[in-house]
């Protein structure tokens, strides 16, 4: 946004030679006073010039990938149908033994206990031999592996159907056919997290609501449950409002289109700092050299450095917004947001009118209460589920991880409860956590420092035996069961594996894509390069504003 060398010398060297006295000084004003102070300004003036030029060069890849990445992440839909080949993906991306959430959940029959059902993010899968082998299930789910990301089934053998909860919405298959019919929601467009048996209703839980629908389905209708939460005012989670504030997402689809604009424009002012850095320093060298400068390199010079400068001034305030909170999107500051909230009226946004908007990361109905329980960003909720009810805030001790608990199951005293902070056993009676796998009781667990076992899934066969899947680690067996040859992952996962193009920028875009290359400190790639981004943006706003503004008071006032 600043001056490049070439440039600014021919500009700042007047003002200095005004500002050390070359003129005279104004009125009732003693010259050593205005020398000194306009002095002062240059001596600034030159060190954010050498700040904005050497910070902006070495942050050129970080501010062109996070650009584009970000533009395209912000539309989920335009990428959707493009996945990455495996060859292109680092070794960490690619699963094995189950891992990365691949499989999240097994659904039983009771009827066939050979039979079972797999869900997880490569889709949904069946299983005939005793839990071997599984072949793919998945005619009529969308084409698009990022919408065919699956998190929850429901088995309803009387019924012949197998109910989805996908990252593309609710299907509902015919196990005659095997063939996948999506269920419409009234609200279009909702990832559905849960599908649960709720006495006499099918209940669906997306991120922003509750669905209701009769149990037994002699036709699926799920109708949005109008339920409130017992709290004296509606709030959001400063995790959500820096979130929003980022990418743009505060002012609906405007706000977004908007960001993208800056992001485009960002990769502009990326590439024109370069050359308007590059094109002196060519020339010096051609110069030294006898050698002509070609006079298109330097009309394409003026033009990106006059725009460099207009455009950076004019995104200004929306740069230091994106940079400002991108230093909260990655520990360790994300810390500081954790569990803080603010009144939903001073949301500087749009703001949906329901109380769970974009709250919602879980479900479970417990059978001995009638109970709903939702795990939200700000805790659990419980209440009845059904119209009108409202809900209210439960105590809880056990930890879940910031970006929500990947299990819940109803236990006789609780429930279980798996995050990427480890699975424990949540006594409700007692209000008391105990950690599945050492026993322990859960004390002090951050809900940002991931455990050694980040919990993805979990399952129990028809005959008791347990099993849950980590991130890193695959599928695991819990208290003394036992693998014995099956579980098996399929060849097209192991040999065809593909990422989607979403998924893969999301691992670009917060660093984590670059851990095989600098291990844990991939964590500051976002947190220092933010830190930087402000860095450049201020120095460049203040460069402009001394050649653009203080330059002429100067000149004005005779110094």
């Amino acid at each position: 946004m600043s001056a490049t060398p070439a440039h600014s010398h021919s500009r700042s060297e007047p003002a200095y030679r005004q500002a050390s006295g070359s003129g005279k000084a104004a009125p009732g004003r003693s010259p050593r006073l205005d020398l000194a102070a306009a002095t002062s300004k240059t001596a600034i003036f030159k060190v954010s010039k050498w700040l904005h030029k050497y910070i902006g060069l070495g942050l050129i890849l970080f501010m062109v990938w996070t650009s584009i990445s970000g533009i395209l992440m912000n539309h989920p839909g335009l990428v959707s149908g493009v996945s990455v080949p495996g060859w292109l993906v680092p070794p960490q991306y690619h699963v094995r033994n189950w891992n990365r959430s691949s499989l999240v959940t097994l659904e039983f029959s009771k009827r066939n206990p050979d039979v079972a059902y797999l869900a997880g993010k490569q889709g949904i899968w069946k299983t005939g031999d005793g839990y071997r082998n599984f072949t793919p299930m998945m005619d009529g789910l969308p084409r698009s592996q990022y919408y065919r990301k699956a998190k929850d089934l429901l088995l309803l053998e009387e019924e012949s159907l197998l109910l989805a909860a996908t990252e593309g919405g609710l299907y509902r298959c015919d196990l005659v056919s095997e063939k996948w019919y999506k269920i419409p929601l009234a609200n279009k467009g909702e990832p559905v997290l849960r599908i649960l048996h709720a006495g006499e209703k099918l209940i669906a839980v997306t991120p922003f609501h509750v669905y209701a629908s009769p149990n037994p389905p002699a036709t699926i209708a799920f109708r949005p449950l109008a339920i409130g939460r017992d709290e004296p005012q509606a709030r959001v989670s400063l995790v959500k409002l820096f979130f929003d504030l980022h990418n743009g997402e505060a002012w609906g689809i405007g706000g977004k289109l908007l960001f993208d604009a800056t992001g485009l424009i960002l990769v502009f002012l990326s590439i024109s700092a370069f050359y308007t850095w590059y094109f002196p320093w060519q020339k010096r060298r051609r110069k030294a050299s006898r050698l002509l400068t070609n006079p298109r390199s330097r009309t394409v010079f003026k033009y990106m450095f006059k725009y460099h400068l207009k455009l950076g001034i004019w995104i200004c305030a929306i740069l230091l917004l994106i940079g400002g909170t991108g230093l909260f999107m990655r520990p360790p500051l994300l810390v500081a947001l954790v569990g803080k909230d603010m009144p939903a009226g001073l949301y500087p946004g749009l703001h949906e009118d329901s109380p769970w908007n974009d709250k919602i990361q879980n479900a479970l109905f417990d059978e001995t209460t009638g109970e709903l329980l939702l795990q939200c960003t700000d805790g659990f909720w419980q209440g009845n589920p059904q119209a009108g009810t409202v809900f209210r805030k439960a105590d809880s001790t056990v930890p879940v991880f910031v970006m929500g608990s990947t299990v819940l199951e109803a236990r006789t005293d609780g429930a279980l409860v798996g995050s990427f902070n480890g699975i424990y056993n949540w006594n409700r009676n007692t209000n008391a956590a105990t950690d599945v796998l050492n026993e322990r009781a859960a004390n002090g667990v951050s809900p940002v420092r991931p455990a050694e076992i980040m919990v993805t899934g979990y399952f129990r066969t028809p005959v008791g035996e347990e099993f849950i899947t980590a991130h890193e680690q695959g599928l695991l067996p819990l208290r003394g069961a036992a693998l014995n040859g099956r579980f098996q992952m399929p060849s097209e996962l192991l040999d065809d594996f593909r990422l989607p193009l979403w998924n893969y920028l999301f691992e670009i875009h917060n660093g984590r894509f670059f851990q095989d290359l600098v291990g844990t400190w991939y964590l500051l790639i976002v947190p220092l390069g933010s830190l930087l981004f402000v860095v450049i943006t201020l120095s460049g706003l203040y460069d402009w504003l001394y050649l653009n503004v203080l330059h002429r008071l100067k000149a004005g006032n005779g110094l």
